[in-house]
């Protein structure tokens, strides 16, 4: 299962997509409106309950490979648990599924503002904290699993990288090396990375984890003081992270 999250400024912007697409089908969600017009008008309850926070729409969708399909009702149990998850658990969201491709897949508006105390759903990690999300439900529902972005990113080494490591392990093999050949540095890096931040930590305890494994980190800000990036180095080896980003790039 993929899913892709976005965050904006207008939920009527939203809803009008969702709602307009062929086949479009509302099916679930905490809500009482059941059109676009109705939906954006309710989403001002959380809106007012905040009103100075920018970015409170929240986007996500989940698709499935074009040989899986799920009913309403377990459409509903996933799109729910994935949200909890996400830290949605006091949050109002609508839940339409699409029938405009081959894969079968749901959208899922909600407001980024909880219910309970106004406060912004925090978005440190989201996208890792996501693909974490995705990989459970994936065998919690028996669904297809589907490689991650960072998986894809550490376990699949360049061309150069991979006859480096045929050759060196012919090498060993004939007695021609004494060691075995060793990983990559920056897939040896990137595992530092995810090892660290599976808990989700702070980014002061993010920083002295890395340190303590000798790895250089670096957090770049713009000239208004917000966050651009991290960079990571270890050994020789680079990794640089924007904000917002699914991976980390060479």
């Amino acid at each position: 299962m993929i899913g892709n999250q976005t965050k904006g400024r207008g939920f009527r912007g939203l809803l009008n997509y969702l709602e307009s697409q062929k086949d479009a089908k509302l099916i679930g969600g905490n809500m009482g409106g059941n059109n676009a017009r109705a939906l954006a008008r309710e989403f001002k309850i959380s809106r007012q309950l905040n009103p100075e926070a920018d970015r409170v729409v929240y986007h996500a969708s989940l698709s499935l490979p074009d040989n899986e399909r799920l009913d309403e009702l377990t459409w509903n149990e996933l799109a729910n648990r994935y949200l909890e998850e996400m830290g949605f658990d006091s949050n109002q969201y609508v839940v339409y599924r699409h029938s405009n491709t081959e894969h079968d897949h749901i959208h899922i508006c909600a407001s980024r503002i909880r219910l309970d105390n106004g406060k912004i759903v925090h978005d440190s990690w989201d996208y890792k904290r996501s693909e974490t999300i995705i990989r459970q439900l994936e065998r919690d529902y028996g669904l297809q699993q589907t490689q991650s972005s960072h998986e894809k990113l550490s376990r699949n080494p360049s061309i150069g990288q991979q006859k480096r490591l045929e050759r060196e392990h012919s090498e060993y093999i004939n007695g021609e090396r004494l060691t075995p050949q060793e990983r990559p540095i920056k897939q040896q890096l990137q595992e530092l990375i995810d090892r660290a931040i599976v808990d989700k930590p702070t980014m002061p305890q993010l920083v002295e984890r890395l340190q303590l494994q000798g790895v250089e980190v670096r957090h770049g800000l713009t000239r208004n003081g917000k966050s651009k990036g991290i960079s990571y180095s270890w050994k020789g080896a680079m990794r640089f992270c924007e904000v917002g980003q699914k991976k980390c790039d060479r």
